[in-house]
C-alpha cells in the first residue's frame, strides 16, 4: 500500500487518507506510473530574470490565484522562465507538477489527451477524459505549465471547468494571448534590459542582462570571445538595435563565429535575414526569428493582418487617432474596428499599448508601439503585398497636418508646452515622413514641412531641420531643370524665398555664417524679384544678424533699421519686435546703450498692450526682456536686470522651448549673479548655458562672448580655482529646471 502511495506521488500523507482516495478513484480510472513532475531538463542558465522567477512564483504561491498567464511576444522567454518557475515551486505544489507542451498541438479537442498524458493518465473507455481529468485533480495540490496556449484559446473552457472543479489546481499558462477568462491573472513577460552600465570584465555582476545572455551564448559558440572596452559599447547596441528580446539575442550571438561585433551590428538593419539557424532542438517556430513572428501573424484573422501590416508604417510608435488616419480603409473604416484590432494585436503581443499624460493635458493618450525585430516582418509582409506605397503617402500627409496645426499664430500659451511635447514624442515620425518626401522626390509636400517645422528645428533639431531644408531646395532645382530647362522656378518665387530664409536661420543656428548669408541674400532677391516687399523683412533682419555676429555693427544697425521700417510698415508687432531686439543689440555694440534701452522699452511696452495669448507674442517677450535685461547689467543696474531677467525665466519654464531662449536668460543672469557678489551661482548657471549651447551647436556671438567671460572670471577670482570648477561641475550635472529654479529663486 505504501509503494502504491508512493507511486502515486502520494508519499507523506496519511495512509487512511490514502486508501479513501484510492477507494474512490479506482474504479473510475487507471493511472500510469506519474512522476513528481514532468518538466524538460534545461541545460543553460537562465540569465536576467531573476526578478520575474521570484515574482511569478510567489503569484502561483498565493491562494487567490488559480490562474496566471505568462504573456510576451515570441522569443521574450516565457517557455523558459515558466519551466524555472515550476521547478522552484515543487514544494509549494507537493502533489506534483505536470508540464504540457501545446506548440505541436493543432486542435483545441486534443488538449484534454495532452494534459492526461503529461499527468500520466490513461484514458477509460466509455468515461469522459474530462470527468477522469477532474477526479485525479480534485483532491491534489497540483501544478499543471500549459505552454504555448496562444493557439488553442478555445480550449480555454477546458481550464475553466477544471479549475472549478478543483479546489488544488494552480494552472501557469505560457501564451501570446491571454486566456481572457474571469478568474485569470496576467504576467506580461517585457525584453530584457538592455541600457545601464556596461562594464568590460568578464565577471562583472552589474553589466545589462541582454548583453550577459549575449556574452555567454557567444561564448558557447566561441570560447574565445571576450566583453572588452573595444567592443562593450557595440555589443550594447547589437541587444538594443534586437529589442532585447533574449531568442534574438541568441541567435545573433550565434554569429560571432563569423561576423566581428561591428560587422554583426552594421548587418541588422535587416534582422530577420541573419537572425536565423537556431539550435535543432529548439521548436521549428524558435529556429529563426522570422519564423517566431509570423506564428503569431498566422493566428489573426485577415483584417488583423491587414492592420498589423499597416502599422509597420509608424517609427516610434502611433496615437488612436493616427492609426485610424493612416490605417483606416474600406475594410477598416471604423473607429471602434481599428481599436478592437488594436487590442486583439496587444492582446497576441505583436503591438505594446502605454499611456502617457501629456503636459498641460488632464486626459491620457494611449500610444501604440511595435518592437523593431517585429515592425519589420510587418513592413515586409506590406511590401510583399504592394501597400507600402499607398500607406507612406497617408504617413507622410498625416503627419504634415500635424505640424501645420502646430503653428506659433494659432496657438494660446496654455497648448504651447502640450504641442511641443507631441512634437517631440512623433520626432521618428516626422522623420520618417520626412525621408520619404524625398526619397520620393515629393517637392510639393516637403516644402509645405519647411514652414511649418522650422521653429520646432530651430529651437531643438537646427542641424537637422537644416540639412532636410539644403536637401529639399536641391531637389526642387533638379526636379525643376529636368522639367522645363530651369527657365523660371518650380516653386512660387514667395514660397522659395521664404524656405531659403528659414534654412538660412537654420545654417546661421549652427555658426555657419557664410551658408546663411548666401540665402538670405537669394531669399531677398526673390521677393524683391515678385515684388513682395512685406517678406523683405526677414532676409534684411537676419542679414543684419550676421552683420553683427560678424562684428560690422554699423553695416548690422542699417540693415535692421531697413527690417523695422517693412514690420511697421505692414503693422507686423512681432516682426517690428524682432528687427527692435537685433537693433539694441548692434546699437549696444556700437556703444549707444541709451539708444538701446529707449527702443527695447517701447517694445516691451507695446507687447504688453497687444494679445499676448499666442506663442509668437510670448516668443517676442521673451527676447525683449533678455535684451533689456543685457542692456540694464551694462549701465550697472543689476536689481532691475534681475527682474528682466525673472520674467523672461518664467515665461521660458512656463510657455516656451526650453532650449535656444533659455540659453541667454541663463547667462544673463549669470552676469547678475557675478554682479551681486553671488559667483557660486554664476558658475553653475555659466556651465548650464554652455551645456545647452554644445547641446545645440550654437556658438557665442562676440557681445556675449565678452558677458561671459566678464562672468566666469569675476566668479573665478571670487572662488579661487578649485572651487570654481566645482560649481561649474554642479552646473553641468543639474538638469534644466534646476537651473531655472536657482537663478529664480536668488533675486
Amino acid at each position: 500500500m505504501q509503494k502504491l502511495a508512493e507511486a502515486l506521488g502520494l508519499e507523506g500523507r496519511d495512509l487512511s487518507e490514502f486508501e479513501a482516495a484510492a477507494r474512490g478513484r479506482s474504479s473510475r480510472y487507471s493511472q500510469a506510473k506519474p512522476t513528481r513532475h514532468n518538466l524538460p531538463r534545461i541545460l543553460t542558465p537562465l540569465v536576467g530574470r531573476e526578478r520575474e522567477v521570484v515574482a511569478v512564483a510567489d503569484l502561483l504561491a498565493r491562494e487567490d490565484v488559480r490562474l496566471l498567464t505568462v504573456t510576451g511576444p515570441g522569443g521574450v522567454g516565457k517557455n523558459r522562465l515558466a519551466i524555472e518557475v515550476a521547478e522552484r515551486s515543487r514544494e509549494t505544489f507537493f502533489d506534483g507538477i505536470a508540464f504540457v507542451p501545446l506548440s505541436s498541438v493543432g486542435d483545441p479537442s486534443v488538449v484534454p489527451s495532452a494534459l492526461a498524458g503529461a499527468l500520466g493518465i490513461v484514458e477509460i473507455a466509455g468515461h469522459p477524459l474530462v470527468e477522469t481529468l477532474k477526479d485525479h485533480l480534485r483532491d491534489r495540490r497540483t501544478l499543471v505549465v500549459l505552454d504555448n496556449f496562444e493557439h488553442l484559446l478555445d480550449a480555454a473552457s477546458l481550464v475553466s471547468e477544471l479549475l472549478g472543479a478543483c479546489p488544488g489546481l494552480t494552472v501557469l499558462a505560457t501564451s501570446r494571448a491571454p486566456l481572457r477568462l474571469t478568474v485569470e491573472h496576467q504576467f506580461p513577460l517585457p525584453p530584457l534590459p538592455v541600457t545601464g552600465h556596461t562594464p568590460t570584465s568578464a565577471d562583472a555582476p552589474d553589466r545589462p542582462a541582454a548583453v550577459e545572455l549575449f556574452c555567454q551564448r557567444a561564448r558557447s559558440v566561441a570560447p574565445a570571445f571576450e566583453l572588452t572596452a573595444a567592443n562593450a559599447a557595440t555589443i550594447s547596441e547589437i541587444c538594443g538595435r534586437l529589442d532585447g528580446l533574449p531568442l534574438a539575442i541568441e541567435l545573433a550571438a550565434t554569429r560571432i563565429k563569423l561576423f566581428t561585433p561591428r560587422a554583426l551590428l552594421d548587418r541588422l538593419d535587416r534582422r530577420l535575414q541573419i537572425l536565423a539557424g537556431g539550435a535543432r532542438d529548439l521548436p521549428e517556430r524558435q529556429r529563426t526569428l522570422r519564423d517566431a513572428i509570423a506564428w503569431s501573424y498566422n493566428l489573426l484573422d485577415a483584417d488583423t493582418q491587414t492592420l498589423f501590416r499597416r502599422l509597420s508604417v509608424f517609427s516610434g510608435g502611433c496615437t488612436l487617432e493616427a492609426a485610424e488616419a493612416v490605417c483606416g480603409s474600406e475594410t477598416l473604416e471604423l473607429t471602434e474596428t481599428i481599436l478592437e484590432r488594436l487590442s486583439s494585436l496587444v492582446d497576441n503581443s505583436l503591438l505594446g499599448s502605454r499611456t502617457e499624460t501629456q503636459a498641460g493635458r488632464e486626459d491620457e493618450e494611449p500610444r501604440f508601439v511595435m518592437l523593431e525585430t517585429i515592425r519589420e516582418y510587418a513592413s515586409e509582409r506590406l511590401e510583399s503585398r504592394g501597400e507600402d506605397e499607398d500607406i507612406q503617402r497617408a504617413h507622410a500627409l498625416f503627419y504634415l497636418s500635424l505640424a501645420e496645426a502646430t503653428q506659433p499664430e494659432t496657438l494660446a500659451r496654455t497648448q504651447q508646452e502640450w504641442w511641443w511635447t507631441r512634437l517631440e514624442e512623433e520626432h521618428d515620425n516626422l522623420r520618417t515622413a520626412l525621408r520619404w518626401t524625398l526619397q520620393n522626390r515629393e517637392v510639393e509636400i516637403g516644402t509645405r514641412f519647411g514652414p511649418t517645422l522650422w521653429r520646432f528645428w530651430a529651437t531643438r533639431h537646427p542641424g537637422e531641420g537644416r540639412r532636410y531644408l539644403e536637401a529639399v531646395l536641391a531637389l526642387e532645382r533638379t526636379d525643376n531643370r529636368r522639367r522645363i530647362g530651369g527657365v523660371e522656378a518650380g516653386l512660387p518665387g514667395r514660397r522659395r524665398a521664404y524656405l531659403l530664409l528659414v534654412s538660412g536661420m537654420l545654417a546661421a543656428r549652427n555658426g555657419d555664417y557664410d551658408q546663411a548669408s548666401a540665402q538670405y541674400e537669394e531669399s531677398l532677391a526673390l521677393y524683391r524679384s515678385v515684388d513682395y516687399r512685406k517678406g523683405t523683412h526677414g532676409p534684411l533682419r537676419e542679414l543684419g544678424v550676421i552683420a553683427y555676429l560678424q562684428g560690422d555693427y554699423e553695416r548690422a544697425v542699417l540693415l535692421n533699421e531697413q527690417a523695422l521700417a517693412v514690420a511697421r510698415e505692414f503693422g507686423s508687432e512681432f516682426g517690428s519686435s524682432l528687427a527692435v531686439c537685433n537693433l539694441a543689440d548692434a546699437l549696444r555694440a556700437r556703444g549707444d546703450l541709451e539708444r538701446s534701452r529707449n527702443l527695447l522699452d517701447e517694445s516691451l511696452a507695446s507687447l504688453r498692450r497687444g494679445e499676448q495669448r499666442m506663442l509668437v507674442i510670448t516668443n517676442a517677450l521673451v527676447n525683449t526682456l533678455n535684451r533689456l535685461g543685457s542692456i540694464q547689467c551694462a549701465l550697472g543696474e543689476g536689481v532691475r536686470a534681475a527682474e528682466s531677467y525673472g520674467e523672461s525665466l518664467d515665461l521660458i519654464w512656463r510657455s516656451v522651448g526650453k532650449a535656444f531662449e533659455a540659453v541667454a536668460c541663463l547667462e544673463g543672469m549669470a552676469r547678475v549673479a557675478a554682479i551681486q557678489d553671488k559667483p557660486e551661482l554664476a558658475a553653475r548657471l555659466l556651465c548650464a548655458s554652455a551645456t545647452l549651447r554644445d547641446e545645440m551647436g550654437a556658438p557665442l556671438s562676440p557681445i556675449v562672448q565678452a558677458d561671459h567671460a566678464f562672468a566666469a572670471n569675476a566668479a573665478r577670482e571670487a572662488l579661487g580655482e578649485e572651487v570654481f570648477q566645482t560649481a561649474w561641475s554642479a552646473g553641468h550635472a543639474a538638469p534644466l529646471d534646476e537651473s531655472f529654479s536657482d537663478a529664480l529663486a536668488a533675486f
